[in-house]
């Protein structure tokens, strides 16, 4: 099967270090090593290939006149970036089907499979130019999450074509039950939702005992100290400044324990002030960013990996940091939100704590730096649970399972459905009509 893999969200690298490129990557590498033919088109390839990724990525940067629109509006005090974000997306989405649709026909695609992005429309245009089905994965609800975290220009022609353009895929694979319920709101057929969480490759998380010593070494704790680790984003929506309370409480109960923060973000400076403050000085690292292709190796330098969120949290999403903890057989301990409590099932494949309780986390904590055997009992069953329900090879395969469904039935979606048409007879959203 021939894939054109569409990201067009300038924030994803799809070379970078950031979860979301860690999805782009894994899933399209878990496709071609299933035998299909995938090219990846990105406004941003974000410097050479990691080492093994071998997957076609055709950046199609925003060119010079683009660039310059972009920068006078951000600069406008009248505008700013939100705004010269959005505009930046529209018009991206608009051109970029016609900059390579040619060379997407030649490619020959069974289907196009886009990663969700907001203003996102050129899949949809791309597909239905080819007449091939559209297959979207869908990892937030972006109008919103924009609208609370970054800031959203024309918050309702945002929500207008996100809405319109999921309804109009002829798949869409949400990465969370929460994310499915908010697609079925929007109006999309519960038949074309299939939930579809992030995974892992355990090979690349199958680190060797002299791998673990190195990473020890490196932030010069001994194998006879607790290691307790987080990896990921240092942004509000993870709540490591719990992760550090807890740390410290343990520490400054007797425990010996050094928190391992790997990582970076905004949040960065306050949570080494926090560790400080504490009791941790000494007892604490923070790397900073990593390569992807270091956290196994970071990962297996911790005795027990936590996956902090608050309280109230939406919990939409899918924890890709968990599954790779769990690959390399460290317990793991999750705030008790979301889809978190479906993989880290408590006393079985890890604990969870609840984030309401200032305590639990600690406690959590506690029984594992002081029962060994049983912290090596549930990473060892968080392991093999991993490896056989969350890789991205199952998910390759699903997702090759539904493309073939696809594209042997008629191309059809709500909109058209609605109007008694073919979804083909029905033009995309306007943005993606921006010449």
């Amino acid at each position: 099967m021939n894939i054109a893999y569409v990201c067009t969200d300038f924030g994803i690298p799809v070379h970078g270090a950031k979860g979301a490129s860690i999805h782009v990557r894994e899933l399209s590498r878990a496709l071609a090593e299933a035998g299909h033919a995938v090219r990846i088109y990105t406004p941003r390839a974000g410097g050479p290939p990691p080492p093994g990724f071998h997957v076609a990525v055709r950046e199609v940067p925003l060119d010079a006149a683009g660039r310059r629109v972009f920068d006078a509006i951000a600069a406008d005090p009248a505008a700013g970036r939100p705004v010269a974000a959005a505009v930046r997306a529209l018009a991206y989405a608009g051109a970029l089907p016609h900059r390579i649709a040619a060379e997407v026909a030649a490619f020959a695609p069974d289907v196009v499979y886009e990663r969700h992005a907001l203003f996102g429309t050129a899949g949809l245009a791309l597909a239905r130019v080819l007449g091939v089905p559209l297959v979207i994965e869908v990892n937030a609800p972006l109008a919103d999450e924009h609208a609370q975290h970054r800031g959203l220009a024309f918050p309702e022609a945002a929500r207008l074509i996100e809405r319109e353009t999921l309804r109009a895929a002829d798949h869409v694979l949400p990465v969370s039950d929460a994310l499915g319920d908010w697609l079925a709101g929007l109006g999309v057929d519960r038949a074309r939702i299939t939930m579809l969480p992030n995974g892992v490759d355990p090979r690349r998380f199958a680190v060797g005992d002299a791998a673990r010593q190195a990473a020890r070494d490196a932030i010069g704790v001994p194998l006879d100290r607790t290691v307790v680790g987080f990896v990921g984003t240092l942004k509000p929506w993870h709540d490591v400044a719990a992760l550090v309370r807890a740390v410290g409480d343990l520490a400054g109960r007797g425990a010996a324990v050094h928190l391992l923060v790997v990582g970076d973000g905004p949040e960065r400076a306050a949570l080494e002030a926090l560790a400080g403050a504490c009791g941790l000085a000494g007892a604490a690292t923070f790397t900073g960013a990593v390569p992807h292709d270091a956290v196994p190796a970071w990962t297996a330098a911790m005795d027990v990996a936590v996956a902090p969120y608050a309280a109230g949290d939406d919990a939409y999403f899918s924890p890709l940091k968990v599954f790779e903890a769990m690959a390399a057989g460290r317990p793991v301990v999750a705030a008790a939100v979301g889809q978190l409590p479906r993989v880290v099932r408590h006393g079985e494949t890890g604990l969870l704590y609840d984030p309401a309780d200032a305590t639990s986390l600690a406690a959590a904590l506690r029984a594992l730096v002081d029962d060994p055997g049983l912290a090596g009992w549930l990473g060892a069953a968080g392991r093999e649970w991993v490896a056989r329900h969350r890789t991205w090879r199952h998910n390759a395969d699903r997702v090759a399972d539904i493309a073939a469904g696809l594209a042997h039935a008629p191309v059809r979606a709500v909109l058209g459905a609605a109007r008694g048409g073919d979804a083909r007879d029905v033009p995309p959203p306007a943005a993606a009509r921006i010449a």
